[in-house]
């Protein structure tokens, strides 16, 4: 897995692909105009952009903001192995400390952020908005110490 840094057109690409919520370009570019608060890598593996990751920096902790993996490339390691690069390549800069935050329905995600060793922390009740005639979805506050 190679991480690379990508410009405004990939990551809008990439996220569209990823997400049917994908942000608006002017958030993406304020996010690529400060690299040292914003986190933003494409994940490459076989010379192929598989997807994208955006850690949010603030020493000693880092956020994952958004990990979007293209579709025909899911359940097959690759966030994972981006999270578990980029995590190391953060490590680097005096990181600490990992959170994120998950839809509680999202179990393949859930799942993923428990085998990187993230543990629940809490919860943020109807967080998420629900799906048109469904109620709001609580998000569940995860962490990891390198401490």
């Amino acid at each position: 897995m190679e991480l690379v840094h990508l410009d405004l057109v990939s990551l809008q690409t990439l996220d569209g692909s990823c997400f049917s919520d994908a942000y608006p370009s002017d958030l993406w570019q304020s996010y690529l105009d400060r690299p040292q608060r914003f986190y933003i890598r494409g994940l490459i593996e076989q010379h192929k952009l598989v997807g994208f990751l955006c850690f949010s920096v603030l020493e000693p902790e880092a956020e994952l903001i958004r990990v979007g993996i293209l579709p025909e490339f899911r359940s097959l390691g690759f966030a994972l192995k981006g999270i578990r690069a980029a995590q190391e390549d953060l490590t680097g800069r005096a990181i600490e400390r990992f959170l994120l935050e998950v839809r509680e329905s999202n179990m393949a995600a859930r799942k993923l952020y428990h085998r990187l060793g993230y543990v629940n922390d809490g919860r943020r009740p109807r967080y998420y908005p629900g799906e048109p005639g469904q109620p709001a979805e609580d998000a569940l506050l995860m962490s990891l110490d390198l401490k």
